[in-house]
């Protein structure tokens, strides 16, 4: 069972200025909550004992009192920060929590998307690792012509009455015309041991530079070695909170629907 929940919360909130000049963008509020919220909300249907923050180091001081302060909202989760110094990629902020994830598997969820569904996303997806032994990504359809903006999976059915696939492949902000599908990474996983070993690994050979080590370069390594990696495709309402636009639009439906 999986217990331990990575929230890569770094970055300076760029296409979401001048909002984020003062608050990081996780603890913009949406809706009357900061956006973090809505993800630690699904934590304690999907068993989540422990959440692993990693962060920049100018926004320390803000999601310690943060984290604080929700404590007693969040009893079941224990919390720990972790301060990723250089923006080299989100897996190299999932390395920040190495010394605490051990040889287990856990969880990586981007908050900025918040997911509006009557289940827990991240209930499914331990439910769909823990009863395929695999890595599960979560997936979603969007206009074809919006797909290079995202990272974009090829996919072959695996078992459709769960709103599986599986993963053949996976392509970072493809054109419209290589793109192997309009089926796109959420932010959202359950991830297998393997792929936090296969990270400290490719940590070693990648230049340290701004998005050097992604978790689709694990994920490429996995498939080499004929691992098997799943796609849920969620079929609730994403939000996506990372733009101006989309944080606005966001907060009037959620305060539409007094969530």
């Amino acid at each position: 069972m999986i217990r331990k929940l990575v929230l890569p919360l770094g970055g300076l909130g760029k296409r979401l200025r001048p909002l984020t000049y003062t608050t990081p963008k996780n603890l913009l509020e949406v809706a009357g909550k900061p956006l973090i919220e809505y993800t630690l909300k699904e934590t304690a249907a999907a068993g989540i004992r422990e959440a692993i923050l990693v962060i920049s180091p100018e926004h320390k001081s803000q999601f310690e009192a943060y984290a604080k302060s929700v404590q007693e909202k969040f009893p079941h989760l224990k919390f720990h920060i972790r301060v990723q110094e250089n923006p080299w990629g989100n897996g190299h902020a999932v390395l920040q929590a190495a010394d605490l994830l051990g040889d287990e598997p856990f969880l990586v969820r981007f908050p900025d998307d918040v997911l509006y569904t009557e289940e827990s996303v991240l209930a499914k997806l331990v439910k769909a690792a823990d009863e395929h032994n695999a890595t599960v990504i979560l997936l979603t359809r969007i206009p074809r012509e919006d797909v290079s903006r995202y990272g974009v999976v090829e996919v072959e059915e695996f078992k459709a009455s769960e709103n599986l696939h599986r993963v053949k492949g996976v392509v970072e902000k493809p054109s419209v015309e290589e793109a192997p599908s309009n089926l796109i990474i959420v932010g959202a996983y359950a991830m297998a041991p393997q792929v936090l070993r296969d990270l400290q690994i490719l940590a070693k050979t990648m230049p340290e530079k701004d998005d050097a080590l992604l978790l689709t370069d694990a994920f490429g390594e996995e498939l080499k070695r004929g691992e098997r990696i799943l796609g849920l495709e969620f079929k609730g309402k994403r939000l996506d909170c990372g733009t101006l636009e989309g944080y606005k639009a966001s907060s009037e439906f959620l305060a539409q629907k007094g969530i």
